[in-house]
């Protein structure tokens, strides 16, 4: 009998469960993460321009915001960074980037830091970290 009994417990838990799920939400939340994630492969590849690299300037930057997503690629986390990029001839440039940074890196970047950058002028999206370079 006490079988019996467990499996009743269980089968009043899985319906307990079931009847507080909302699915809805639980798909409009990874909708929003595929969203993101494009973003962000999208972004990886506009900065990546093969193309573009003859044009590219480095040059840097204060970080106005840093914000980490929850999303880690290996052991690096991504990190949604707005920036001010200074270009020869003192032009500030606001930017964006998001990118995976490895933890020990985060110090680095937080509001009011000044980091290595490049990017290609008059295309703000370029926008590329040069740490450890």
């Amino acid at each position: 009998m006490g079988f019996l009994a467990d499996l009743r417990t269980l089968n009043a838990q899985a319906t307990a469960v079931r009847e507080r799920m909302d699915v809805g939400a639980t798909l409009a939340a990874a909708q929003q993460s595929l969203e993101q994630a494009d973003r962000v492969m999208a972004a990886a590849v506009a900065a990546n321009d093969p193309a573009s690299d003859a044009a590219r300037v480095r040059t840097t930057a204060s970080v106005v915001s840093a914000r980490q997503l929850p999303m880690v690629i290996g052991m690096d986390v991504m990190v949604e960074l707005e920036l001010v990029a200074q270009l020869p001839g003192g032009t500030p440039v606001p930017a964006s980037r998001t990118q995976p940074l490895a933890p020990i890196q985060l110090a680095r970047v937080t509001p009011g830091a000044i980091v290595d950058v490049s990017l290609v002028p008059g295309r703000p999206e370029t926008v590329r970290l040069e740490i450890g370079a």
